[in-house]
């Protein structure tokens, strides 16, 4: 078959709508989303979209911001088109996301309609403040099919992405088609996008990561193939890039590892032509691991990026082209980006000499929705260039390459999320008998980065750590809820009297809490199943009717231990099902169920 021709972004001051709908033009009858078994041709993606535009439209409202608040799917990337040919700007939601963070987003961005479903329905409307909600399972797809009479122009804004804030509270970054657009050029380019890729996507859409390949294939005629990790887990993914045929796919190194866990000797992803990397520091041992499932073709791209900022810098490499050393290069400036690495008197670095990372860039985000001291510090006034403080420290090796070696403050990568510890610290503070509190991100003995709380109690005052663990899961998604919490009798301070973060004292590694009363394995099956957890979460006790997800541990390590029950006990797991009761007993129940032939469900 002949390769489809590829068309190039001559003009970034075009709208985002505009070079859609020239692709959807070309592209009419090509698929463009794939979510399970439906498909959505670009033509009927184009006129989905035009539907929610037109209904948006219909409201007559001044305000300019529409939340989407939707189960997992391609629904979700039907509302992003609608909203931005609508003119207005997206606010994406998590639905996991807990209430206080959810209200936040849909407050501050003020949002002046939530796109929801029936699934959602309920929550979102006990968290709406009376906003108008548009039930997308209501709507009637074959009415109101045109283009919306304007689009929208180069300085509007596109969307408002939450991430962690320093203040204690989530921040919103904010940008314009003309922005979104040059990153989506400078991807493109870099990465050599064709109608004839398919990209992998299971990100969040509360992610900021999930507009890389979303964007990124929607806008180049592509195919965006949808997996659901959190409902079927890591053991599924591979068989699903072999279905897919999957060419083009975006990892988080914690994910990366998780995925590798599962893959059986033998197996290689034959079509992945591009398999980027970025949201962490990629290391030596993490290529060493993938690549034998890589054919020798694969490109691996180390990236580095933000909220703030998109693809600023890169860094390409065969599987046996590694670099000699142990933290992977972020690489060079791609176009329209300029880097300085710069020490704290604002000089820059000489070569191998850590600094913060300083992007320049016409096309950095606008800054931080509703915060204007906030966005003067991160994106301090310039005259003819954005400037954007980083916050995160590089070095520059002789040969140009920049490597990235962690954070100059607070902010620390989690699952590929960035945490900003302080809104951790905040969330504790909530509690009026705790007086001083500390996060810190700890690596356990086998090398996993942990977050760990520390809080000290006001005088002749006690909190039960059960109660602190229903505030985090209250406020705070899982990836940012501490591992472990400790209470101390005072934080260690440094002589200037400020909270000396580096002393503060290693948890118990051996055991999660000496005094904690846990029910015991009762039979075989527990017993097996206990030894599995043992294994992948690095506990050394677990207890049978423990809540493995509210106990702190890494939602991504489940569905690799998943995958290892499966195989152990020769059985199939419905996961919604089992995540409902995340238990080992219920577990153990449902095992043995399966394997008498017994429908317990």
């Amino acid at each position: 078959m002949k390769p489809k021709k590829q068309i190039p972004i001559l003009n970034t001051e075009q709208s985002i709508v505009e070079r859609f709908d020239i692709i959807a033009g070309t592209f009419g009858n090509k698929i463009a989303i794939k979510d399970g078994k439906n498909a959505l041709t670009y033509r009927s993606l184009q006129e989905k979209a035009n539907v929610i535009a037109n209904q948006i439209l219909s409201l007559g409202s001044d305000q300019k911001q529409i939340a989407i608040f939707l189960s997992y799917g391609a629904n979700q990337l039907v509302s992003l088109l609608g909203i931005i040919k609508s003119g207005c700007a997206y606010v994406p939601i998590d639905t996991s996301w807990p209430a206080h963070r959810i209200e936040f987003a849909v407050t501050d961005s003020s949002a002046a309609a939530i796109i929801t479903d029936n699934v959602n329905l309920g929550q979102i409307r006990s968290l709406s403040h009376d906003r108008v909600i548009i039930n997308i399972d209501e709507i009637d797809f074959r009415q109101n099919t045109h283009q919306p009479e304007k689009y929208p122009v180069a300085d509007d804004i596109i969307h408002i992405l939450y991430t962690s804030g320093s203040t204690g509270e989530p921040k919103g970054v904010y940008t314009s088609h003309r922005n979104q657009m040059h990153f989506i050029k400078r991807f493109s380019e870099y990465i050599r996008i064709s109608p004839d890729d398919i990209f992998s996507y299971y990100f969040s859409i509360g992610f900021s990561a999930h507009a890389m390949p979303s964007l990124g294939a929607l806008l180049n005629g592509a195919t965006l193939a949808i997996y659901n990790l959190k409902k079927f887990g890591f053991p599924g993914l591979s068989e699903f890039f072999i279905k897919e045929s999957i060419t083009v796919c975006l990892m988080i190194p914690s994910v990366m590892r998780h995925f590798r866990a599962t893959l059986e000797k033998g197996f290689k992803l034959e079509k992945l032509r591009i398999l980027m990397i970025a949201g962490e520091s990629l290391y030596y041992n993490d290529i060493l691991q993938i690549r034998p499932y890589l054919k020798s073709s694969t490109d691996i791209i180390n990236m580095y990026a933000s909220t703030e900022m998109f693809l600023a810098c890169a860094f390409r490499m065969k599987k046996n082209t590694l670099p000699n050393q142990n933290i992977i290069p972020i690489g060079l400036p791609v176009e329209g980006i300029e880097i300085e690495i710069q020490n704290k008197d604002g000089i820059e670095c000489e070569p191998n000499q850590i600094g913060e990372i300083i992007i320049y860039s016409r096309y950095a985000a606008l800054g931080y929705w509703d915060k204007p001291e906030l966005s003067d510090q991160d994106f301090p006034p310039q005259e003819d260039i954005r400037r954007f403080n980083s916050r995160d420290l590089a070095y520059r090796k002789s040969d140009g390459n920049i490597v990235h070696v962690g954070r100059g403050d607070s902010m620390v990568k989690i699952r590929g999320q960035r945490v900003d510890l302080s809104e951790i610290e905040n969330c504790l503070l909530y509690m009026k008998d705790i007086q001083e509190v500390a996060a810190v991100l700890k690596e356990d003995p086998l090398g996993n980065k942990v977050i760990t709380a520390y809080y000290v109690c006001r005088y002749n005052r006690k909190v039960e750590e059960k109660v602190l663990q229903t505030v985090f899961l209250r406020r705070l998604p899982d990836f940012m809820i501490p591992k472990f919490l400790i209470k101390l009798d005072s934080l260690p301070k440094t002589d200037s009297g400020k909270t000396d973060y580096l002393s503060m004292p290693d948890p118990d590694w051996k055991q999660i809490s000496a005094d904690k009363e846990i029910k015991h394995a009762s039979n075989p099956i527990e017993d097996q199943l206990v030894l599995i957890f043992k294994k992948h979460f690095d506990v050394y006790q677990i207890g049978v009717q423990e809540n493995i997800l509210q106990a702190g541990h890494d939602s991504l390590k489940l569905f690799v231990a998943f995958d290892t029950i499966e195989k152990t006990f020769g059985i199939k797991f419905d996961l919604d099902s089992v995540l409902k009761t995340p238990t080992i007993e219920a577990m153990a129940v449902i095992i043995k169920n399966l394997q008498e032939g017994k429908d317990d469900h």
